[in-house]
Formats: C-alpha cells, sequence, structure tokens
C-alpha cells in the first residue's frame, strides 16, 4: 500500500501546478485541477494507486464539498437577494430554465430516464459566478449598474443550483420523486433546530472567542459549528450538502461583527480552494474516461452548444423585453455561462449513484471543462468590443 502522503503530496502539487497554470493563462483554476485528475486516472499512472490512496481521495473529495458548501452559504447574501431587480431576476430564472428544458428535452429524445434527464438540464443550466466577478472586476464594471445586474443575476442562479442539488439529494435518498412531497416539512424542522442553534449559541461563543483576537479559534468555532449542523442535517435524512449550505446562511446571518465575518469567510476560502475542494476535483477528473469522452464527441458538442446557446438565448430575450443594447446583450449572455463546481457536484453525486452511466458523467465532465475555458475569453472579447 502506497504512503497516504505520497498520495496527498502528488496530487496537492500537480492541482496546484495546473490550476496555477491556467489561472496564470486567464482560466478559472477549476479547469487545471480537472486535468490533474484527469491526467492522475490515465490507465498508467491510475494502476499505481491502491484502492486505499483511491479511497482516500475520495474521503477528501467528500469533506471538500461540505467545506465548498459551507463557503457558499457564507457568500450567499439573503438581504441582497431579497432586493435583486426585475432584470437581474428575469434573466437568472429564464437562463436557468432554457438549458434545462433543451437539455432535458435532448436526453429524453435519447431515451434516457426522466430523473437521469432532469439531472443532465440542470447541469447544463448551472453558472458559476466567481469567474464573472474576477472578470468584472478586471474591468472595473462590478460597481456598476450593469455588473450589478449580472452580479444579482449570478447570485439567483446559485441559489438554483443549490436549490436544484438539494431535490436531486433528496430523491436520490429517497428513493424517488415522492420523497419531494415530505421535504418541506423535514426541512423546516430542520431549519428550526439549526436556526435555534446558530441565533443563541453560535452568536455567544463566537464573541466570546472574539475577545482573544485569535482567528485561528473563530474559525474553528464556525467549522465545527457548521459540522454540527451537518451531522443535524444528515439527521433528517436531509444530506450534509444541504445541512453545509444552511449552516454558511446561518453563519453570515447570525454573526454581525462584520471583520469577524470576514475573517471566517476569508479563512474558510483559504482551506476550501488551497486544502480540500482540490481533492474533489481530482476525484472528478480521475473518473472522466477519456476514452467515452472521444468516442462521444458529438454528444458532447450537442450538450455544450445547449448550455452555452441556452445562457445567450436568455440574455437575449430579456435584452429585447427590456430593450437593451446589443452588445450588451452578448456580453450578459457570456458572463453568465462559465461554469464551476455544483454542477459537477451533482453529476457526481448521480454517478456514484448509478443514475447517469460513464458516458454521461464523461460527457458532462467535458461540457463543464469546455465551458469553463471558451466563456472567458468570449466574455472578455464581448467586453471589450463594449468600450
Amino acid at each position: 500500500m502506497e504512503s497516504i502522503f505520497l498520495v496527498f503530496t502528488v496530487c496537492i502539487t500537480l492541482a496546484f501546478i495546473l490550476s496555477e497554470l491556467f489561472y496564470r493563462l486567464g482560466y478559472p483554476r477549476v479547469v487545471g485541477q480537472l486535468l490533474a485528475g484527469v491526467v492522475l486516472g490515465l490507465p498508467f499512472i491510475k494502476d499505481y494507486f491502491t484502492s486505499g490512496g483511491t479511497s482516500f481521495i475520495d474521503s477528501l473529495g467528500n469533506i471538500g464539498v461540505v467545506f465548498l458548501m459551507l463557503l457558499v452559504g457564507t457568500e450567499v447574501k439573503v438581504h441582497a437577494l431579497m432586493k435583486v431587480s426585475g432584470k437581474a431576476l428575469l434573466l437568472a430564472v429564464v437562463g436557468y430554465l432554457i438549458p434545462l428544458t433543451l437539455g432535458f428535452a435532448f436526453m429524453t429524445l435519447l431515451g434516457f430516464e426522466t430523473l437521469t434527464a432532469v439531472i443532465v438540464g440542470i447541469c447544463l443550466a448551472i453558472s458559476a459566478e466567481a469567474v464573472t466577478i474576477d472578470i468584472l472586476l478586471e474591468y472595473d464594471l462590478l460597481d456598476t449598474k450593469f455588473g450589478t445586474m449580472i452580479m444579482e443575476a449570478g447570485m439567483i442562479d446559485d441559489f438554483l443550483g443549490v436549490f436544484s442539488l438539494a431535490a436531486v439529494i433528496t430523491v436520490l435518498h429517497g428513493g424517488g420523486v415522492d420523497e419531494l412531497m415530505s421535504l418541506p416539512g423535514d426541512f423546516l424542522f430542520f431549519i428550526l433546530l439549526a436556526y435555534v442553534i446558530g441565533f443563541t449559541v453560535l452568536p455567544r461563543a463566537a464573541k466570546a472567542v472574539w475577545k482573544e483576537k485569535s482567528e485561528a479559534a473563530v474559525f474553528s468555532l464556525a467549522v465545527i459549528f457548521g459540522l454540527i449542523i451537518v451531522l443535524l442535517s444528515e439527521s433528517f435524512g436531509l444530506s450534509s450538502v444541504i445541512g453545509a449550505f444552511v449552516a454558511g446562511i446561518i453563519i453570515q446571518i447570525s454573526i454581525k461583527n462584520r471583520l469577524e465575518e470576514k475573517e471566517i469567510v476569508e479563512s474558510l476560502s483559504v482551506v476550501t480552494f488551497g486544502l480540500v475542494i482540490p481533492f474533489f476535483f481530482i476525484d472528478v477528473g480521475m473518473n472522466l474516461d477519456l476514452l467515452k469522452a472521444a468516442w462521444n464527441l458529438p454528444f458532447i458538442a450537442v450538450l455544450t452548444s445547449i448550455a452555452l446557446a441556452g445562457k445567450i438565448f436568455a440574455a437575449n430575450l430579456m435584452g429585447m423585453l427590456y430593450r437593451i443594447r446589443r452588445v450588451d446583450r452578448v456580453v450578459i449572455g457570456w458572463a453568465m455561462n462559465p461554469r464551476g463546481a455544483v454542477e459537477l457536484v451533482i453529476a457526481n453525486i448521480a454517478r456514484t449513484n448509478g443514475l447517469i452511466s460513464a458516458e454521461v458523467f464523461s460527457a458532462v465532465v467535458s461540457m463543464t471543462i469546455i465551458a469553463a475555458l471558451v466563456s472567458p475569453v468570449m466574455f472578455r472579447r464581448a467586453l471589450d468590443r463594449r468600450q
């Protein structure tokens, strides 16, 4: 059996090198981390991993997903969501529904089961706001009305993605769509308990710890609270992913000290993206079957076209309704197109539960990589034309 430290070192080093390489080229770091997994998943390399090594990567990947959703929860500003403009709401909802509907119709026409078609449609509909924010900052557009609308639409898209993830997990864990009927009651009871813990215990503990001016202690407290809520959610059959997201939201709302909240988010971001989430992307990349992807290039091309064109079509519909300039519609369309993590979480859960085949999983991962590579380039070109 290989050394766990060797597995850890090889994975984190390769993921770091490739992610930094792609980031310096202007692409999301997730592309490099996925490709690190693809490299490690090549037959002549993967053969060196024992079951213990692959299980170790898988376990760290699962922890990474929990940390990721905890971080997403801290960054979804609930108060801001309630104040989004009508333009942003329409853009997000239509931009979500069009790729989902087209993807569902395409998969159904190919003879796939309804739930499989829905999952693939959801994966095509979800986008990644972080990449868009970075580019808006680069062009000094983040604080403009134009940039605010795009950001607000991205926030709503993130929320729709997490809600879809929760629905998929509930169906898979419950064994059928009927399980969704019991979701509201279980979820509300879980939220009530999480609220009591989060708004009675957490603020007092945070205030006491904050007096010590220890960033490490504040971060540890947030993680412990998050893990307690995760365990609570699992006891209700709601999955660790849902619990982590709810815990993140409660941390954001319950801690009134903005400096304290900022330190928690920054520390969580460092640990998540620097240490644990790369193992999730590596695990996904290792399960990408390059041979099957190569044999399914037309299938991948159609899925990618639906994902990209669906967002652009939605931006044009919204633009015509609100009389937005054509050049701005193109910018908005590409702003909504970067892909990231949540769709990969959904696809990986579906794969491990045997709901999608290796071919479909490889196609979704390939679509994510292509969209993550193409979208930033096209977004920048569209912004350059707008100047």
